[in-house]
Order: C-alpha cells, then sequence, then structure tokens
C-alpha cells in the first residue's frame, strides 16, 4: 500500500487513540467526584476506584491470548467498546452504592485490556511500514490534555452529570473509530528464534520489570501530588499547567519517537527513564519551588514517555506477532500490579513524611534503572525484531 493510501489508517489510529485517552483523561480527574456527587463516602470511593483496578489485573492478559487466539484484533477492540458504552450509559443511572461498585467491575473487563490491545494493533500496523506509531499514540496524549482542561469547564458549568455524558462520549468514538480501522491479516505462528535463546528471554523479563519500576514511581505523584501542591499555596489553575506540562513533553517525545527508537535500542529508553526518576522525584521530595517544578514536570516526557516507547517496542521486537497482543496485555499486566503495590505502600508513607515520601518513586527509580541496564547487558547482540 502507498503511503497516501496508508493515509486512512494513520488517521483512524490517531483517532482511535485520542478517543480512548479523551475518556480517560474524564475518568482520572472526575469521576470520583460523580462518585461523590451520588452520594458515595470517601471510603466506598477509594473502593470503587480500586476495583476496576483489581479487575485489570484479571482481565488484561486474557483478553490478549483471546485475541491472538482469535486472529481478529480490530474486532476484538470493536466488541469491547461495544459492551463498554452500553454498560457506561447503564452506569449514568446506578444509585446504589453496591451496583455501582459491581457494573464498575463488568465495565472494566471491557474497557481496560483496550489500552494494551490497542498498542498491539498498533506496533503491529507499524512494523509493516503502515504508521508511525509515536505519532499515532500522541493523540492520545493530545487527547488527554483537552480532556482535562475542557472536561474541568464543562463539568463546572453543567453539573456532575456531565461526566457521565463525557465519559460516553469518549467510549462511543472509541467504538467509531475501531470500526473504521482496518483488520490485520490473522497472524501465522512463527517460532521465535530470538525468545528461544535464555539470555533473550531474560532480557526481555529484565525489561519488563525496569518498565514496571519507573512507572510505578509515578504512583506517589499521581496521589498526592495535587494535594502537596494545593497545601503550598498553589492554584488550581497552576496545579493544572504543572500537570498539562508533564503531557506536552510527553506528546514532544512521541512526535520524535520512531527517530529515536532508530537510534536507540528499547533498553536504553527504559534506562532513560529510571534514571529520570531517580533525579525528577528525589529533587520533588525537597518540596522546590515553582521555578524548578517546572523543569522537573518536563521530565515526565521521560518518566513516562521514554518508558512506555521502550517497554512497547522492546515487546514487539522480541515476540512473534502471533503473540503480540497477549504479551503487551501482560507487560501491561506487570505495570499495573507494581503501580498497585505503590499505591498502597504511598499512601501510609505520605502520612508519615509528606513530600518525603517521592523518595520511595526516586528508589524505585534507581530499581528500574539498574534492570533496564541488565536487560541490556543481557540483550543478544544480534537480537532484532521478532517473528
Amino acid at each position: 500500500m502507498t503511503a497516501d493510501g496508508n493515509r486512512p489508517v494513520r488517521i483512524a489510529l490517531g483517532s482511535a487513540y485520542a478517543a480512548l485517552f479523551f475518556a480517560q483523561g474524564i475518568n482520572m480527574p472526575f469521576f470520583s467526584l460523580w462518585l461523590a456527587a451520588r452520594g458515595l463516602t470517601p471510603t466506598e470511593i477509594g473502593t470503587a476506584l480500586a476495583i476496576p483496578l483489581v479487575t485489570r489485573l484479571l482481565a488484561t492478559p486474557l483478553l490478549g491470548v483471546l485475541s491472538d487466539w482469535l486472529g481478529k484484533p480490530k474486532a476484538v477492540l470493536a466488541t469491547l467498546a461495544a459492551v463498554a458504552v452500553v454498560l457506561m450509559s447503564v452506569m449514568a443511572f446506578m444509585r446504589s452504592t453496591l451496583a455501582i461498585f459491581i457494573l464498575l467491575g463488568i465495565i472494566a473487563l471491557f474497557w481496560n485490556p483496550t489500552f494494551q490491545l490497542l498498542d498491539a494493533y498498533a506496533t503491529r500496523q507499524a512494523r509493516a511500514g503502515r504508521v508511525d506509531y509515536g505519532r499515532s499514540r500522541l493523540w492520545g496524549s493530545v487527547a488527554f490534555i483537552i480532556a482535562n482542561l475542557a472536561g474541568g469547564v464543562v463539568i463546572a458549568q453543567a453539573g456532575q452529570n456531565a461526566t457521565m455524558a463525557l465519559l460516553l462520549l469518549g467510549l462511543a468514538a472509541l467504538l467509531i473509530t475501531c470500526l473504521l480501522l482496518p483488520e490485520l491479516p490473522r497472524a501465522l505462528p512463527v517460532a521465535s528464534a530470538h525468545l528461544a535463546l535464555p539470555r533473550a528471554r531474560a532480557a526481555l523479563i529484565a525489561g519488563i520489570v525496569a518498565a514496571a519500576l519507573a512507572q510505578a514511581s509515578h504512583a506517589p505523584l499521581y496521589a498526592f501530588g495535587s494535594l502537596n501542591w494545593q497545601a503550598q499555596g498553589y492554584s488550581l489553575g497552576v496545579i493544572g499547567c504543572l500537570w498539562a506540562t508533564g503531557v506536552v513533553s510527553e506528546v514532544v517525545l512521541f512526535h520524535f519517537g520512531t527517530r529515536v527508537l532508530r537510534r536507540l535500542p528499547p533498553a536504553l529508553l527504559l534506562a532513560a527513564g529510571g534514571g529520570a526518576a531517580l533525579v525528577r522525584f528525589s529533587l520533588l521530595s525537597l518540596d522546590p519551588p515553582l521555578v524548578l517544578l517546572v523543569p522537573l514536570q518536563l521530565l515526565h516526557g521521560l518518566t513516562f514517555g521514554a518508558t512506555y516507547l521502550g517497554l512497547v517496542e522492546l515487546v514487539a521486537r522480541a515476540v512473534p506477532e502471533h503473540r503480540a497482543a497477549t504479551m503487551q496485555s501482560l507487560a501491561g499486566w506487570a505495570v499495573s500490579l507494581a503501580m498497585a503495590a505503590a499505591s498502597v505502600v504511598a499512601g501510609p508513607l505520605f502520612s508519615a513524611f509528606g513530600t518525603g515520601s517521592f523518595l520511595l518513586s526516586a528508589v524505585l527509580g534507581l530499581a528500574g534503572l539498574c534492570a533496564a541496564f541488565l536487560s541490556a547487558r543481557l540483550q543478544p547482540q544480534s537480537s532484532g525484531a521478532g517473528g
């Protein structure tokens, strides 16, 4: 297919990422407020937000295996999105706390796995030369920022019912864009000579561990960053800009991601993520002034963006196409597990030490850096793309 012929694929994939992360950009900051408006207590809200995370740990690997077994990733994505739309529509009418808990768990079965499954689809299209993975994924980050900023304005004006309307808008757009994606041909089972090497398997595992540790380093900041900055006297507008600054740096990295990956092996991107986390969170633990907070937030492009790109590319190169969704889902499972564990520990640490709890993040970054270097050392010199 010519470059012009690939344009519909690029548009549909970028739009799918935008829709997926628009919904997430509404969900993360505003869904807890919708729950509070439904009368849930803080403890019940905490439970409600934990349910999808637990469900994700169970569902994501299973859906990855199912997608590979069926050999129709586009159809699986569209089906998951369709069910998520229906279930979220039902959620809008829920009043019972127990019903909300149950429905959240069911929704997570269908919504949460779409992140890794869309990555697996995108990397296969990228390896076929039809799309630039980083430039497709960046539209997700752009939409996330738009959802954060515009969502706050809309919900403030229209009330909490707008939260559910915006979530449904994002999920419905995800369904439409998934239907527009071309179905990939069924990947034929191919033995991976690369993964037959014990060192290559160890390198892959070490790389996944590195990514999980580096991503988990964000847990204290995600949970308590805004609360800490508000306590320091920063306005909500300034706090919003600090978060947006981090995501903008992520967008820039994704824009140049393919060029970066041509020059650097994935393990070095993982090392950059872990090393940047060590620096970023060590300094954040000192309660730096605003003039330093901005450049520290810019490091999000490395702590999150480089780690994300490095992990996706590491798996794509190591695993044959007929196992792409399975392994991307397992890698996402490892990251979610590490993030959940770090989140559990972060609460008591922040209560006891305040911003000193960010030293946990620095330690996780250092551990991720070491695991990334181990992955690089174990990687066979002749390794290439899996499959």
